[in-house]
């Protein structure tokens, strides 16, 4: 008999992995999980490490820048208090009321009158480089300096004035020396009518000077550069010579983000294609604004080097990485090679060897303690058959020594019947014949399920048998409604037990004969096995507690038919009996339609 075998299939999520040798797995494993959080925490620390490190630097140069914007603030204020004291001063209100009838005698004494009553205010300023007086058709009037200032840009000064509040501005100058200057322009008004412009007053100071008085010393890191810029994106003042004064700095995306606001404020920005750090601060009372550009890789530098060395770390890991996964591969190889070679043994029978796992209590260990279990089990079960197999072969030789006496029984009932046929006495011989084919059937046929025809063939010779007993008190009717229901599978002596019933319990009933009919029939998949008699019938439920008869001839009662029945097919075939006092009775068989391997059912 073929048993199926069971086939035990692992899961198959990691089959992709398996591609790889153990080893592989093992270093692929231990750098991804040593690498994989170092890389980790490094971008997150240095990204963190950066933003803070950003933060803290806007808000220093914020801070140093607002201080310093302070500091410029109160160097302008001098100047500007300055320039009240000189527009209001009478010589000068004066002066130029009567400047168009003025002779030349007139302005020297005019100017000397000036020196003597500004001096000592004008020269108090150390970085006071001249005070220029203009009448309002832009011819001079008193100029206290050495220098001029070439091209248009007092003119220029002078336009920029009505555009701010308070009639004053603040603009860069270059003198005929080439140096730089810081001007101060304001509008000189009669003091009698506000409304009367007189002409225009300049200040001008000592670029250089005021870098060095203001915030010269402010230092914002390696490559950290300061200047100052007007409203119109022109450089007014710079502590770097690389950012020429007078010019608009190259970078004007730069100043159009910071005129934006005209609020303290920073941001990071791209400056001869690298990234700086801009922060800046307005200067009110003269619309400037001072500009820090601090280079990103000033703030990182630091991280520069803590990024060498988290490169050394990972390589130290990485070494370290690979001698523990070898460390844990020979640990984990060594146990399977023996097992392997383990394996190859059990596979050539050869079942003597033992494999110790050293007290290891690891998988591998206890891998090794259940296939040494295995072969003891194997070993167990292979002297088990052996034995099993020694008492088959004892049970066929007794089963063929018993076959004997039955054969020796044929023998003599098959001479029984020739010499009943000899003697003339066909009621005899057909009662052996019957007798003999049914013994056959019942002793040497051990096969459970056997066609209908031969069930048939059983119940035929079963009722020849009892007609030598009961003479004709019954008449059995066999009736097949298709002949292909003769090759239909049935367990057997399931009619006989039946019709035993029927002819025991209801024959010889005032002398009338019992009709006893077996119709099979079949439908939906079912075959059908009705028998029924016309006898006196029986009360069902009185009937069940005496079910059991232990004087047939074929050893077998209703109640072990319906046993075999329910063994063999279950549920829902099975047998059902109904009868009533002098009514008969009727049995009926549900079995399922079925033939041998290799024939078709019928339906």
């Amino acid at each position: 008999m073929n048993v199926p075998r069971n086939t035990f299939k692992p899961p198959d999520r990691a089959s992709y992995l398996r591609r790889f040798s153990i080893k592989n797995r093992l270093l692929g494993a231990f750098f991804i999980t040593s690498l994989l959080p170092v890389i980790f925490v490094t971008l997150y620390s240095n990204v963190r490490y950066e933003e803070s490190i950003s933060d803290k630097l806007s808000a220093f140069s914020l801070q140093v820048l607002s201080e310093s914007a302070v500091n410029v603030s109160r160097e302008l204020a001098q100047y500007e208090t300055l320039s009240e004291s000189i527009i209001v001063n009478k010589e000068i209100q004066s002066g130029l009321m009567q400047a168009d009838s003025m002779t030349d005698y007139e302005r020297n004494e005019f100017q000397t009158r000036i020196n003597n009553d500004l001096g000592e205010q004008v020269f108090r300023l150390s970085n006071l480089s001249n005070v220029v007086v203009l009448t309002e058709g832009l011819d001079p009037f008193y100029d206290m300096g050495y220098e001029w200032y070439p091209g248009s840009q007092i003119e220029d000064s002078i336009k920029r004035i009505n555009q701010f509040s308070g009639n004053m501005t603040w603009n860069y100058l270059r003198s005929n020396r080439g140096t730089d200057k810081i001007a101060l322009s304001r509008v000189i008004f009669s003091a009698d009518n506000l409304n009367k412009k007189l002409g225009y007053l300049i200040i001008v100071i000592d670029g250089k000077v005021f870098t060095r008085n203001t915030y010269e010393h402010v230092d914002l890191g390696t490559g950290g550069k300061l200047y100052i810029v007007d409203g119109f994106g022109t450089v007014v003042s710079s502590a770097d010579p690389g950012i020429p004064q007078g010019t608009r700095y190259q970078q004007q995306d730069v100043f159009a983000k910071i005129v934006k606001g005209k609020t303290n404020q920073s941001f990071y920005t791209q400056m001869d294609d690298k990234k700086v750090l801009v922060t800046n601060t307005y200067i009110r009372s003269a619309d400037w604004y001072m500009v820090g550009l601090i280079p990103h890789s000033f703030i990182v530098s630091e991280l520069l080097e803590i990024r060498g060395n988290l490169l050394y770390i990972s390589v130290f890991i990485l070494l370290l990485t690979t001698i523990m996964a070898m460390w844990v591969y020979r640990s984990i190889i060594t146990p399977m090679r023996e097992l392997l070679q383990y394996a190859k043994h059990i596979k050539l029978g050869q079942l003597d060897f033992t494999l110790s796992s050293g007290n290891t209590s690891d998988e591998m260990g206890k891998l090794t303690d259940t296939i040494d279990q295995m072969v003891a089990r194997l070993k167990q079960l292979i002297y088990q058959v052996e034995i099993e197999q020694k008492a088959k072969r004892d049970a066929e030789l007794n089963m063929l020594q018993a076959q004997i006496n039955p054969h020796f029984l044929f023998n003599t009932l098959n001479s029984l019947r020739w010499s009943a046929m000899m003697s003339g006495n066909s009621i005899v011989e057909e009662g052996i014949a019957s007798l003999s084919e049914l013994l056959h059937n019942t002793i040497l046929d051990q096969e459970e399920m056997i066609p209908l025809r031969k069930e048939i063939d059983n119940l035929l010779h079963y009722a020849v048998i009892q007609r030598i007993r009961y003479g004709q008190s019954f008449d059995l009717n066999c009736i097949v409604e298709q002949e292909e229901l003769y090759e239909c599978l049935v367990p057997r002596f399931i009619l006989q037990p039946i019709v035993e019933n029927s002819i025991i319990h209801t024959g010889g009933i005032e002398g009338r004969m019992v009709q006893i009919s077996v119709r099979i029939s079949s439908g939906e998949g079912i075959l059908q096995l009705t028998v029924s008699d016309n006898g006196k019938g029986f009360d069902i439920k009185e009937v069940q507690l005496r079910r059991h008869s232990d004087n047939k001839l074929s050893g077998i009662g209703i109640v072990n038919v319906e046993e075999r029945i329910r063994m063999h097919v279950g549920e829902p075939y099975g047998m059902v009996t109904t009868s009533e006092p002098s009514k008969g009775t009727v049995t009926v068989i549900r079995l399922p339609l079925q033939r041998k391997e290799g024939e078709s059912d019928y339906v």
